[in-house]
């Protein structure tokens, strides 16, 4: 099923001209030449998004009703009466921009009606008094769909008439403005990478996911596990360049094996879920000849299904939890222990509510129901994320390193400081015992991963 998904969702894309040109890229950046918004490409990246979802359902055509719409031929005279308190470029934009009557796309419900007032409609003039800003000077031209955005504050995206810049989904203070190019290119790369999909609205999500009209949340996408084989195969490339730099080795044998970094009774003893973004990842990666550590103080996991299976702390429980209201968290995907650390390293403790991986086995009121036997203590290492199929935005593709000390003074991509609490020698692969994270409190910088936009 999700082969044929996968293939119908490029097929809707066939339907349409190539979007290529207008998609932002490291070699086809915003324009910063411009007096406001790149109005031209940011209504073609929306139309774009509009055609996908018009196309799965089988609406797309000059024919299909309401499929020309733009907002100024929807909301006629009470559009008409706003237009001069936007900038020019806006205008042109919603001028151009067509209106939907489904989500437009997972994130997103639809564009606010300009007489909705201050905390509905179209001009944000209360966020705008919360920042400071003039009057008029934010535009919400997204709602972001809840059932889409558990959890999050904020008004959708957010357009910024001063700074010609958008915010997506929580309050300005607490993110960062990009051009919306970037956002609708960001989007529309989540559907290329199979994260997000499109499918016709009656048509179920795959792996019980959450589905918002045509766009369909999957927990991982066929792209993210390609590409993060490929990044293991880099790695070990680069550490067994390194190896053999150190050793003055000048011809050796090929650095992987033709088996994997773990077999399928190996998973299969684990009770690693089938399917999942953790097992097809452990089948598809190499094992490597002659690394045997990946990281300080991390090592391969090992082959044999009996001891890999063993040391899985999470693995063996229960995918059910009922919950103090009487129901039943169902789906839940336990963390895989994939790196393992060395013999002897500190323990992590887990016991506390506030453990990432307890609160998924929790009742909701911060207590893991009797017959559960959650592990107070777990070894370090790398972790594969546990999700909620069921939930908005389940990210299966994540992964954690649980440590067993914190990380004062460490930092996110984003520059923003971590909270407190956070949870052998060449040739054989990378020196450094796990104590070596703990240079992260200092030197961070080196231990992140920038974000892309």
């Amino acid at each position: 099923m999700e082969e044929s998904r996968s293939s119908n969702a490029a097929m809707l894309a066939s339907q349409l001209p190539s979007i290529d040109d207008q998609l932002v890229t490291p070699n086809n950046p915003p324009r910063t030449d411009l007096d406001g918004m790149d109005y031209a490409r940011c209504a073609a990246l929306h139309n774009y998004i509009v055609d996908l979802g018009l196309a799965a359902d089988g609406r797309l055509g000059p024919a299909a009703e309401g499929s020309r719409a733009t907002y100024f031929s929807t909301h006629g005279d009470a559009a008409e009466a706003v237009r001069p308190r936007l900038h020019a470029s806006l205008a042109a934009f919603l001028a151009a921009a067509r209106t939907f009557d489904v989500p437009l796309f997972y994130f997103v419900g639809g564009m606010p009606h300009p007489d909705w007032g201050d905390f509905y409609g179209l001009f944000a003039n209360e966020t705008a008094d919360l920042e400071d800003e003039p009057e008029d000077s934010i535009v919400r031209l997204y709602f972001s769909h809840m059932d889409a955005c558990e959890g999050k504050s904020g008004g959708g995206v957010l357009y910024h008439q001063g700074r010609h810049l958008a915010s997506f989904f929580v309050h300005p203070s607490d993110t960062y403005w990009h051009p919306l190019e970037t956002i609708l290119s960001n989007w529309i790369g989540l559907i290329r990478l199979g994260k997000v999909v499109v499918s016709p609205t009656d048509e179920p999500a795959l792996y019980g996911s959450v589905k918002i009209g045509n766009w369909e949340w999957r927990p991982y996408g066929d792209s993210q596990i390609a590409g993060c084989v490929a990044a293991w195969d880099r790695l070990c490339d680069a550490i067994e360049a390194r190896r053999r730099q150190c050793r003055g080795a000048t011809v050796e044998d090929d650095n992987r094996f033709s088996e994997p970094l773990l077999t399928s009774p190996a998973m299969d003893a684990a009770q690693i879920p089938d399917p999942s973004f953790a097992r097809a990842f452990l089948g598809l990666a190499h094992r490597p000849r002659h690394i045997r550590r990946i990281a300080p103080g991390l090592s391969l996991p090992p082959a044999d299904a009996a001891a890999f299976a063993a040391a899985q702390p999470f693995t063996q429980l229960p995918r059910s939890v009922p919950q103090w209201d009487g129901t039943d968290v169902e789906g839940i995907v336990p963390p895989v222990y994939i790196f393992f650390s060395d013999a002897g390293a500190p323990q992590v403790d887990v016991s506390d509510r506030r453990s990432s991986f307890r609160s998924y086995w929790g009742d909701g009121h911060g207590k893991v129901p009797d017959g559960i036997a959650f592990p107070s203590r777990t070894p370090p290492g790398v972790y594969s994320e546990c999700v909620i199929r069921s939930e908005p935005e389940a990210t299966e593709e994540a992964f954690r390193l649980p440590l067993p000390f914190n990380l004062f003074g460490a930092r996110f991509s984003s520059g923003a400081e971590m909270k407190n609490g956070a949870a052998d020698e060449l040739p054989h692969g990378v020196e450094g015992s796990i104590d070596l994270f703990k240079d992260a409190t200092v030197n961070w910088a080196d231990y992140t991963i920038p974000s892309s936009w």
